[in-house]
C-alpha cells in the first residue's frame, strides 16, 4: 500500500471518533440550550398591575391601582372582603411562544367580592371598567382564524382575587397561561416589621421603546380618525 494512502487511512481512523464526539457534544449542547430556552419562554412573567387598599368603613375600601405604564394611579371604592381583577388573555401556541411571541392581555374590570356566597348574593355587585372600547379588536381577529397555521392557542378570560388588606401591596403578574397575584408587606406595616421600604420605579421617566412608541401612536391615530 502506498505511503500517502496509508497515512490517509490512519488519519480517518483517528479523526472519525473525534469528529463524531464533537458532533455529539454540539448536538447535546444545542438540545440543552433549546430546553433552557423553552423553560424560560413558557414560564416568563411580567408585572401588569399593583393594588393598595385603605379601609373607609366596614366592608368598604378605597382601592388604588396602577397598571399600564405604572405612572398614573386610579382610585375606586370597592365593597366586600376581597378584590377581583379580570383580564382578557390571548395565549399563543407553543411554537409561536418559542419564537418570542409573549401572551397578550387586556385588563378589563376591577370589582369587590365577598368570601361568603350568601353575602355576595345579598349585596349589590359593582365593578369598574378599566379599558376603553377598541375600534379594532386585534385579539378577536387573530383568535377567529382557526387554520392550521394559526399561532393562537386560545382567547379567554383570566381573573385573580385576594383579600383587601391595607397591610399588603398586591402585585398582579402576567404569566404565559394567565394571571397570578403575589402580596408583599406594605412599607411601615407590622407585617413588614416596621422597616421603611422605598421602591424606585424608573419606568415613568424612561422613554418608550420603538415598538411600544409605534403601537401607542397607532392607537392614538385610530382613535383620532374614529372620533
Amino acid at each position: 500500500m502506498p505511503e500517502p494512502a496509508f497515512r490517509l487511512i490512519v488519519k480517518r481512523i483517528v479523526l472519525l471518533p473525534v469528529t463524531a464526539t464533537l458532533f455529539l457534544v454540539a448536538g447535546m449542547s444545542l438540545l440543552l440550550l433549546s430546553n433552557f430556552y423553552t423553560y424560560h419562554r413558557l414560564t416568563d412573567e411580567s408585572p401588569i398591575a399593583e393594588l393598595r387598599f385603605v379601609g373607609s368603613a366596614p366592608g368598604v375600601y378605597q382601592a388604588t391601582i396602577t397598571y399600564g405604564d405604572f405612572c398614573t394611579p386610579e382610585r375606586y371604592t370597592l365593597h366586600g372582603d376581597q378584590w377581583r381583577l379580570d383580564a382578557m388573555f390571548l395565549k399563543w401556541r407553543a411554537w409561536a411562544n418559542l419564537l418570542g411571541m409573549d401572551s397578550m392581555y387586556r385588563i378589563e374590570r376591577l370589582g369587590g367580592r365577598y368570601r361568603e356566597v350568601g353575602e355576595e348574593n345579598a349585596a349589590m355587585p359593582h365593578a369598574y371598567a378599566l379599558h376603553e372600547e377598541s375600534v379594532i379588536d386585534l385579539a378577536g381577529i387573530l383568535a377567529s382564524y382557526e387554520g392550521l397555521f394559526s399561532p393562537v392557542d386560545t382567547l379567554y378570560g383570566s381573573s385573580v382575587y385576594d383579600d383587601m388588606d391595607p397591610a399588603f401591596v398586591y402585585r398582579v403578574f402576567r404569566g404565559q397561561s394567565g394571571l397570578l397575584v403575589r402580596k408583599v408587606p406594605a412599607a411601615g406595616s407590622e407585617e413588614g416589621g416596621g422597616v421603611l421600604t422605598i421602591e424606585i420605579n424608573k419606568s415613568c421617566a424612561d422613554r418608550p421603546g420603538l415598538l411600544d412608541g409605534a403601537s401607542r401612536y397607532a392607537v392614538t391615530m385610530v382613535r383620532h380618525f374614529a372620533d
